[in-house]
């Protein structure tokens, strides 16, 4: 498909019908433009594999299922509960993928596309190994590591976010290659908080270019908090991305620009499921009880401090008019 959006994206089979939901507003909002999809993975079977497939084909688009060999990655690369194995995945596409492809964008599957992708898609690297996105979230220069190159982005307000990559392959393989990224991986890997995020941004930081990251990678948990409402999101933002909180896990209190990832995920064959799944997980944990009577016990002790500060006061306020009117 010459001419096509080249679009990759990792994943495991925990996270399967999670990429069914982001893959579907892919699918949906770009119709117009020709796609060839690339899925990295490696524990996604036969069956998995199918029904992406046909999902991608249903809408006329390309798909290429990439099976991963787990040996090619350091077992001391540094992997916890949220940043798994795969998030390394995207370092494997500058020797993986074909010669003649000289760009793809890279998605994480906690995004939602909102809009068609191809402004962004076309974008000019001017030069640059990447077209990235500032990270926006609230404290991220709070989040102090051990490396002073990290320290330095994040204090100047350049640090990015990796969930949306576009890479410029072709200058990237006529300088760089996966086994030099996963040698510097290991070399840092005491100083890296957000893996590899953090990595990339240490060894590409005087050389990507930066998108608006409110329309291509808009923090959905942030934008909440700074006010942003559904229909400003809804006719203004191309990407939005689910950092942090995710809008299926229980755990997570609920906010209005979830409703984006619950409509997609709506049009899929996982909806009742992935809706059950969450709700039953929290009447089974007493989760939400659990946190409300927190809260309402917190207040109530920050009340009755409340009470015993402005008693205090007027015990005061009462004893200095007393003296006063003795004088």
């Amino acid at each position: 498909m010459s001419g096509c959006m080249n679009i990759a994206v990792a994943a495991n089979e925990a996270f399967f019908k999670y990429l069914y939901v982001m893959l579907t507003s892919l699918l949906e909002n770009n119709k117009s433009h020709p796609i060839r999809l690339f899925l990295l993975s490696v524990d996604i079977g036969e069956a998995q594999e199918e029904q992406i497939g046909n999902l991608v084909k249903k809408y006329g688009q390309d798909f290429c299922f990439m099976k991963i060999d787990k040996s090619r990655f350091p077992k001391e690369l540094p992997v916890n509960e949220t940043i798994t194995l795969e998030t390394y995945f995207r370092f494997a596409l500058i020797d993986l993928l074909p010669a003649e492809l000289e760009r793809i964008l890279y998605l994480d599957v906690d995004v939602i596309v909102n809009k068609s992708l191809h402004e962004f898609y076309e974008m000019d690297f001017e030069d640059n190994f990447f077209c990235v996105c500032r990270d926006v979230t609230a404290d991220v220069t709070e989040r102090i590591g051990q490396s002073e190159v990290l320290n330095s982005i994040r204090a100047a307000g350049r640090y990015f976010n990796a969930g949306i990559l576009l890479f410029n392959l072709k200058k990237l393989r006529e300088s760089t290659s996966f086994s030099f990224l996963m040698q510097k991986a290991l070399e840092m890997k005491d100083e890296l908080t957000f893996h590899d995020q953090d990595l990339l941004n240490c060894v590409f930081r005087n050389a990507v270019k930066y998108a608006d990251p409110l329309q291509y990678n808009l923090i959905a948990r942030t934008a909440y908090n700074a006010g942003y409402g559904y229909q400003e999101v809804k006719e203004n933002v191309t990407i939005l991305h689910y950092a942090g909180s995710k809008p299926w896990d229980y755990k997570d209190v609920r906010y209005a620009l979830e409703e984006f990832w619950w409509e997609y995920a709506k049009m899929t064959p996982y909806y009742t499921e992935l809706l059950e799944r969450m709700i039953l997980s929290e009447i089974r944990t007493g989760y939400m009880e659990r946190l409300f009577r927190d809260l309402k016990r917190e207040n109530d002790e920050l009340e009755a401090i409340v009470d015993r500060c402005m008693n205090l006061l007027k015990s005061k306020a009462g004893g200095y008019y007393a003296s006063q009117k003795a004088a």
